[in-house]
């Protein structure tokens, strides 16, 4: 065979292997959800931060060797941060509609995450042998710390066995996160990400 015939074959399956990749991604859903404006109407801080491939190259060169090739396996990665200033200020439905655009779009759900509020312990009133209340003695009624539960949800985009993306949704009443990863990425390469491009440090389910 010719090198022409070779180069033409060559440029024939790589044409082939974009155009099914192209159609596995418009099957499962574009990556970043559509109604984002519902989340930002009433927050009190909003930013959308986008890395491409040139950012995440360069970001890589001060991060831990072992990280590297994690990120030499990405495409992009998006962050969008919602901070509000009180509890109710966005409407529950507008996440159930983000989860469900994930949902509906073919794409498989890893984990869902729900922190619970701590046991409470029973305070009582201590006294001396007078009955004088013992200062710094915990006091019945005493108020607790308010607790704001807090839901992870991880979604990956399947091509064939290999997950080609992932998002990641972390809400409680007051913040909420998405971060939506492009490129080849596994649970435990996220783990290695914390902390950077503004993938939270600690995420609940992930541990």
């Amino acid at each position: 065979m010719s090198h022409r015939r070779l180069a033409i074959l060559a440029f024939t399956v790589l044409l082939g292997a974009a155009f099914c990749t192209s159609m596995i991604r418009a099957q499962q859903g574009p990556l970043v959800p559509q109604g984002m404006d519902a989340l930002a109407a009433r927050a009190t801080f909003h930013s959308d931060m986008t890395f491409d491939e040139s950012m995440l190259r360069a970001a890589s060169q001060i991060m831990p060797d072992e990280d590297r090739p994690i990120i030499a396996k990405l495409h992009s990665i998006t962050v969008h941060n919602f901070r509000y200033s009180a509890t109710g200020m966005y409407d529950p439905a507008a996440l159930d509609a983000v989860r469900g655009q994930y949902r509906d779009g073919g794409w498989t759900h890893l984990v869902t995450k729900q922190t619970h509020p701590p046991a409470q312990a029973v305070a009582s009133t201590m006294t001396d042998a007078d009955g004088t209340p013992i200062a710094g003695a915990p006091i019945a009624g005493a108020p607790m710390k308010s607790f704001d539960p807090t839901r992870t949800d991880v979604w990956v985009r399947m091509d064939h066995a290999n997950f080609a993306g992932m998002v990641l949704l972390v809400a409680n009443e007051r913040n909420v996160n998405l971060i939506v990863i492009d490129g080849m990425i596994s649970p435990i390469d996220l783990l290695h990400l914390r902390g950077h491009f503004g993938i939270p440090k600690s995420i609940q389910g992930s541990e």
